[in-house]
């Protein structure tokens, strides 16, 4: 197998300036990828000339732009967290703020706009972290199964799908992903986001389930099953966690 080269080459387009790599290979078509570091990359055989190339990316000029979005919404880093009264903290979209108070039992109650934290050392940062993440797992999978279900609903006459396996962890660079298999994972945090962002996360991995890439396909299908997910992608990349 040859080695693969790569060169590097910009282009402007609806008044922005795009930047790609070109990856030349033994392959015999050319693709045209987003990663998820933002890189926009081009696969294309050793003998394809660059102008057929860059009318290529010019032609997808507007999926790329999509699938970079969708790259700005993903989530981004969070400050270390400090665990202490006073820091500020989000649920389904709302911003409450820790109350710490000490108790002989480990427990976590949503009051007003605070999070009443219960530990027997105000001073024991684990602890508080532990029982606050506690709090979210045990809220976010019912939440999360409701939203499913109503998305089930509102996709069938589109996908066909009645019923699907679901996971919630922490992620740290996706908010949901899904397999060929019927799986959905969702992110834990995604507990912090308005309701109406957990619908179309839920919502686009259902639709992947059908459409696997980010083709025209897909966010046509998308469209069909959530008409308004561009105004909920845009609410999501604002979103804190």
């Amino acid at each position: 197998m040859s080695e693969v080269t790569v060169e590097q080459y910009s282009i402007q387009g609806r008044g922005k300036q795009l930047s790609y790599d070109v990856h030349r290979s033994d392959r015999t078509t050319l693709e045209i990828s987003v990663h998820p570091d933002g890189r926009v990359a081009v696969t294309a055989p050793h003998d394809t000339a660059l102008e057929k190339i860059e009318a290529k990316v010019r032609k997808r000029f507007p999926w790329i732009e999509r699938n970079l979005r969708e790259v700005e919404q993903l989530p981004q880093p969070q400050a270390p967290r400090q665990w202490v009264s006073g820091e500020t903290h989000r649920y389904l979209g709302r911003q409450y703020r820790l109350k710490v108070v000490i108790g002989d039992r480990p427990s976590v109650k949503l009051k007003g706009a605070f999070f009443h934290v219960l530990v027997p050392d105000k001073a024991d940062v684990d602890a508080i972290r532990e029982v606050v993440e506690a709090w979210y797992r045990d809220h976010a999978r019912p939440i999360f199964e409701q939203h499913l279900s109503r998305c089930l609903r509102a996709s069938k006459p589109f996908l066909g799908i009645e019923q699907v396996d679901l996971v919630v962890r922490k992620m740290k660079s996706r908010w949901g992903s899904c397999t060929p298999t019927g799986r959905i994972v969702l992110n834990l945090d995604l507990i912090k986001a308005p309701v109406q962002c957990i619908d179309y996360i839920i919502m686009h991995e259902l639709c992947h389930l059908a459409v696997m890439d980010h083709s025209e396909k897909f966010w046509s299908l998308l469209s069909k099953c959530m008409p308004d997910w561009e105004k909920r992608r845009l609410l999501l990349s604002k979103v804190e966690i």
